[in-house]
């Protein structure tokens, strides 16, 4: 598995897998710690902006969260949508982290190769639309949830939006909560204004028992759908729409729930009674909406073993099928874009970083042979890059030994790059059936 140089890259072209709600958020490398972010992450986390309506200035002490879901749809709260401020109108939709790709910053490869960097940018999207969910306006939920349809797709390749979850990540199959800690991710002030110098954090919760939900109800606000669609959890301090995820074993970052907003941290030199616990939207019960008000299709339309209404492959044997850029990422073979269920059979087994800082102007490419363990299959490799330079080539997928060219140009920087290697254990099936043709044939010893 050592890596090998050339000199000369011969790749070819070879068509990409794009599929809507399937080209989202995947990064397996990334665990982030609790605290500040300090590298460029989660670009999927927005605010919304009240303008007013007079002199156009935006509203200083709201500023709600929102989750971009696809390139020209955000996520948040019916509440933040259609509960504005008096004097006050929706106005942008606003990403501190907006990552432009080299097309955006109009640089070329060899300006990159050569140390140019492109530093990423604020953007204000304004709102062409918005859609309530019909239980907030027609059956009286205080909470649930809204689409905003921006007034552009976003362009840039490297800002992927946030996974929607394909199942309940919260609920164990025997009923129970899950206690397992969940991301909760948010900008660190209060009220963002200045995006430019806008940091985010991260803040690992649990899940608390449902009856504290209910506590601190009054029993007439409430409804019958709310209970089933709504969380609590650990901490204090959470702002409306702020998004808490979890990352799947495939490198996903799946929302799991929105938050509706709470009291704040309460001094710990005060005693007083403990405020109420944060509650949270529960977003799997509305995949089905979401997905049914984006794509236009009805809700008993959709496949049986994907939520999102695409048929999505599973495994294939050629090498030409499922190879493209999804974001930083370079995704080798189809079962790269699996998830769920669909995923289970599959784990990384190999995951390397490479480095390099030449001292003179640099031609190299690298090739790799991964050998997989006996009895093991090979079947996506994953090839992470801080820009789209050329395309990686992969294949003889589907064996123990996979092949992986990765070229680069001519380059006088340090330059890093990853690569991952995702196989399935070709011996479980047929030791999973030997049981059975054992249990079978007991009977005709017997007579």
């Amino acid at each position: 598995m050592w890596p090998i140089f050339s000199a000369l890259v011969l790749i070819s072209s070879v068509p990409a897998v794009y599929c809507q709600f399937f080209e989202c958020h995947d990064d397996p490398s990334f665990d982030p710690q609790e605290g500040a972010l300090s590298e460029l992450q989660f670009t999927w986390l927005g605010a919304l902006q009240y303008i007013h309506v007079k002199n156009g200035t935006p509203h200083y002490f709201r500023v709600p969260r929102v989750v971009l879901i696809t390139r020209q749809f955000v996520l948040s709260t019916a509440v933040d949508a259609a509960q504005i401020p008096d004097g006050y109108a929706l106005g942008n939709v606003a990403f501190g982290d907006y990552e432009r790709d080299e097309v955006e910053c109009r640089l070329t490869v060899e300006e990159l190769s050569r140390g140019a960097e492109c530093d990423p940018a604020i953007l204000l999207m304004p709102i062409a639309d918005v859609l309530l969910h019909p239980e907030y306006k027609h059956f009286g939920a205080k909470n649930s949830l809204a689409i905003l349809k921006l007034i552009t797709p976003i362009k840039s390749k490297y800002m992927l939006p946030a996974c929607l979850p394909f199942k309940n990540h919260l609920m164990l199959r025997n009923g129970r909560q899950t206690k397992d800690r969940l991301y909760h991710v948010d900008f660190a002030s209060d009220v963002p204004r200045d995006f430019i110098e806008e940091e985010k954090e991260v803040t690992r919760i649990r899940l608390l028992p449902r009856e504290l939900c209910y506590l601190y109800d009054n029993p007439e606000n409430a409804t019958g759908k709310v209970p089933r669609r709504m969380a609590c959890t650990t901490g204090c301090g959470f702002h409306s729409g702020a998004p808490s995820l979890v990352h799947e074993h495939t490198g996903h970052w799946s929302i799991v729930a929105l938050s509706q907003g709470g009291f704040p941290c309460p001094d710990p030199l005060r005693a007083r009674r403990p405020p109420a616990p944060p509650r949270h939207i529960l977003i799997h019960p509305y995949v089905p909406w979401i997905t049914a008000a984006i794509t236009g299709k009805a809700v008993g339309a959709f496949a049986k073993d994907d939520p999102f209404g695409f048929i999505m492959p599973r495994a294939s044997i050629y090498d030409q099928l499922g190879h493209g850029w999804l974001g930083h990422w370079w995704m080798g073979g189809l079962r790269c874009y699996d998830r769920g269920e669909a995923a289970d059979d599959i784990f990384k087994f190999y995951h390397e970083i490479f480095s390099l800082k030449p001292t003179t102007f640099t031609y190299m490419s690298y090739y790799l042979e991964i050998d997989a363990a006996h009895g093991t299959i090979v079947i996506c490799v994953k090839v992470g890059m801080p820009y789209q330079l050329g395309k990686p080539r992969v294949w003889e997928l589907d064996t123990p030994v996979v092949k992986v060219r990765i070229p680069l140009i001519t380059f006088s920087h340090q330059y890093q790059l990853q690569v991952e290697a995702w196989a399935y254990n070709a011996t479980s099936s047929s030791t999973s059936e030997e049981p059975s043709s054992t249990s079978e044939e007991e009977p005709e010893d017997d007579y």
